[in-house]
């Protein structure tokens, strides 16, 4: 093996480690995480040509992390979590879910002659704003979209999403009391619904969570053979994948192999490494302005609508807040917001919500893809 390929392999697999620990320490801004770190340093080495990137190596391991890694985070998924924990926190979520998929898809409609590929864009863009990352990077398999794709969207989220967090973690809490209910029965103390996002499993136990994962993309593999008559159809496999995923939530046996999350999260940093060594922007400088653009409108549009969708259902601010983080940047962050907002009692109903969309994303997103394509295209 050429030593080139030796060294994006050791980068893809050993970062992730270091990231992780980086961002659980906070020595990484509030806005930034390990996934930003990943893809960030997966594009330095690209751009500086620190050595020769094998594209089809790297995309075949990016492939191979996120279908195994999809189903580790699916494993977290708790639906009776959502009823025990709160009601208003889902339904809060739902109202950001639907205006993801109106301004996503309003914004593929208006923009079609402007950006090339526009339905594959908004399909990401609904699974960012539904579950974040994950999502982004598991549609973008599904529509066979281009990898510098993926990597454009997530450069231009944390430009646009990482100055709302940021807004979110300072002064637009204070804004927001202005316009929305105060959040009733509002604690200060914390809570240990945090610490089971990260909690350390055994490598005994962490060897069941592979090869349960392994077992469903092997599922999602022969369903994929069996309705489509092709081993590997992105999008069967993708929805299989998340299918069978949510289907074992539901049994005993995923409770018993521990905490997936962790696990689910390094495989997901594999991609965001292998994705960004594929990505040279002098290459991509004209489609990332525009997609930058699409991304902009898209994101205050989907969060103005949740907004004003939420005040005319008269939800309480810290519910607003936390389930549109839950839905744009997934559990880790509602951690952080909830501990800036100091209130734990919404945690373990945002952290749900958030998982959820890690499975709502992959069919939003996907669907409206389509819906687009035929409605553009025919």
């Amino acid at each position: 093996m050429p030593v080139a390929d030796i060294l994006s392999l050791a980068l893809a697999i050993g970062f992730p480690l270091l990231a992780t620990l980086a961002a659980r320490r906070r020595w990484v801004p509030e806005w930034s995480s390990s996934i930003v770190l990943c893809y960030g340093l997966g594009i330095l080495v690209a751009n500086l040509h620190l050595w020769n990137v094998n594209g089809d190596l790297m995309e075949a391991l990016a492939g191979g992390s996120m279908l195994i890694g999809l189903p580790l985070l699916l494993f977290s998924v708790r639906i009776p979590d959502l009823v025990r924990y709160g009601r208003p926190m889902l339904f809060s979520f739902f109202l950001c879910c639907l205006a993801g998929v109106c301004c996503t898809g309003l914004t593929g409609l208006l923009l079609q002659d402007e950006v090339g590929n526009g339905w594959q864009i908004a399909g990401m863009l609904t699974g960012l704003y539904t579950g974040g990352t994950p999502n982004v990077q598991a549609i973008g398999i599904a529509l066979q979209a281009p990898p510098e794709y993926v990597v454009l969207i997530q450069a231009a989220d944390v430009l646009l999403g990482g100055s709302y967090l940021l807004g979110l973690v300072t002064f637009l809490p204070t804004l927001y009391a202005k316009f929305f209910r105060p959040t009733p029965g509002r604690e200060d103390g914390s809570d240990d619904v945090q610490d089971t996002l990260h909690e350390t499993a055994s490598w005994n136990m962490r060897l069941k969570q592979l090869g349960l994962s392994l077992l469903v993309t092997g599922g999602a593999f022969l369903l994929s053979w069996l309705m489509t008559g092709q081993w590997f159809s992105p999008t069967a496999l993708i929805l299989f994948v998340t299918t069978l995923s949510l289907v074992l939530t539901a049994t005993p046996v995923v409770h018993r192999i521990g905490n997936a999350y962790p696990l689910g999260e390094y495989f997901v940093l594999i991609f965001c490494v292998a994705l960004g060594l594929l990505a040279d922007f002098r290459q991509l400088a004209n489609d990332g302005l525009e997609l930058l653009y699409f991304s902009a409108v898209a994101l205050v549009a989907t969060t103005l609508l949740h907004l004003v969708l939420a005040k005319l259902f008269r939800v309480d601010r810290d519910t607003v807040i936390l389930s549109s983080v839950a839905a744009f940047y997934g559990p880790v962050f509602v951690v952080q917001v909830a501990t800036a907002l100091r209130n734990h009692r919404l945690l373990a109903s945002g952290i749900a919500v958030s998982l959820l969309g890690f499975a709502v994303g992959n069919y939003l997103g996907i669907g409206l893809a389509y819906t687009l394509r035929w409605l553009t295209i025919g």
